[in-house]
């Protein structure tokens, strides 16, 4: 894994869609987790979703699998778990779920000196 001193972050902010944030909120009863990989660089991301609730209690407590790469994802990459919304008849609680998620993931990134803009 590279170190973050020698990764140079990409010149713009990465632009997430609010779309890709909706579909990592899952309901908290349906047993999986939705997560967004960031790249190293902030240049690009991936969606991960379900992820098996068990699986990442595992990634989470440090049992990794031995390549490195939580849950099939990219080695090295940020992931952030998207918190999951508690089931309603209108969806309205996954709706204000997904605002919550992206306004966290955008100070989560931070940490690693990424910018990311939340696009519709």
């Amino acid at each position: 894994m590279s170190s973050p001193e020698k990764i140079k972050p990409a010149d713009k902010p990465l632009k997430v869609k609010k779309s890709d944030i909706f579909r990592t909120t899952l309901a908290d009863n349906c047993g999986n987790l939705g997560y967004l990989g960031i790249a190293p660089d902030g240049s690009e991301y991936h969606v991960v979703v379900p992820v098996d609730l068990q699986l990442a209690r595992g990634v989470k407590a440090l049992n990794q699998p031995d390549d490195g790469t939580p849950f099939g994802g990219y080695r090295g990459w940020h992931y952030y778990e998207c918190a999951p919304y508690v089931k309603n008849d209108d969806d309205s609680e996954r709706h204000q779920q997904v605002t919550t998620n992206a306004k966290l993931l955008t100070m989560w990134i931070q940490q690693f000196g990424l910018e990311i803009t939340i696009i519709d």
